[in-house]
């Protein structure tokens, strides 16, 4: 991808200060030292990030409203307030859902849904209820329920492994960081053959609208 700008080295010089010389000194080293195509890189992992938010988006919502399903059959509609689920809960994970549930309580009121609260707890609260913890409290019948058109030889262990995978990214994403080198194509097709798992007609949307591939292969150059 050629870009339609190209710093003076003063300009790079003020944006390195910044940005700081440690975020940019990994497009530094990725460019040989080239300040120009290091600079480069930086937009363009900025450009994979965006590609990416909406693919990501729309995983993480269908795999929270997949998770729910055996938590919801097993506790009921008002799981987020059944003290035989909260027991499941390791402390810091009671402590979190206590705090959601108080904060969607003040701030939607009498109108707070078990729906709000799918939303509002972490991703990395419904992943961590697919670790083998809950083997015989939520995934006693395996995954059929939740990922239908997983193949029968992925079971809740490896879909664990693959939401780690996509956890990762996510955060890696929100937070800035550098993913250029990370893999990232490999990455998307973990959270497509997620969503595929889920529902194939949610990958189809994912792939049709998705730019990911794209992006990716627009690595500029000098």
């Amino acid at each position: 991808m050629q870009y339609q700008f190209s710093c003076v080295p003063a300009t790079y010089d003020a944006v390195e200060r910044t940005l700081s010389p440690a975020r940019l000194g990994r497009y530094l080293v990725a460019a040989n030292g080239d300040k120009h195509l290091a600079f480069r890189l930086y937009v363009w992992n900025g450009h994979i990030c965006q590609a990416l938010y909406f693919p990501l988006q729309t995983v993480e919502v269908a795999i929270r409203n997949a998770v729910v399903i055996p938590v919801q059959k097993r506790f009921g509609t008002e799981w987020f307030s059944n003290p035989k689920f909260e027991n499941l809960l390791p402390q810091r994970m009671k402590e979190e859902l206590a705090e959601t549930v108080a904060r969607e309580r003040r701030r939607r009121r009498h109108i707070t849904t078990a729906n709000h609260l799918v939303a509002s707890l972490t991703f990395g609260f419904w992943q961590h209820l697919m670790t083998t913890a809950y083997d015989k409290q939520l995934w006693a019948n395996g995954i059929r329920f939740s990922f239908p058109h997983a193949p029968s030889n992925v079971d809740r262990a490896g879909i664990h492994l693959m939401l780690d995978e996509i956890r990762i990214l996510r955060n890696d994403v929100m937070h800035h960081y550098a993913i250029f080198d990370q893999r990232p194509q490999a990455r998307y097709q973990t959270a497509l053959t997620l969503a595929g798992y889920i529902c194939p007609e949610t990958h189809w949307l994912i792939s049709h609208l998705s730019q990911v591939s794209q992006v990716i292969n627009e690595r500029p150059v000098i």
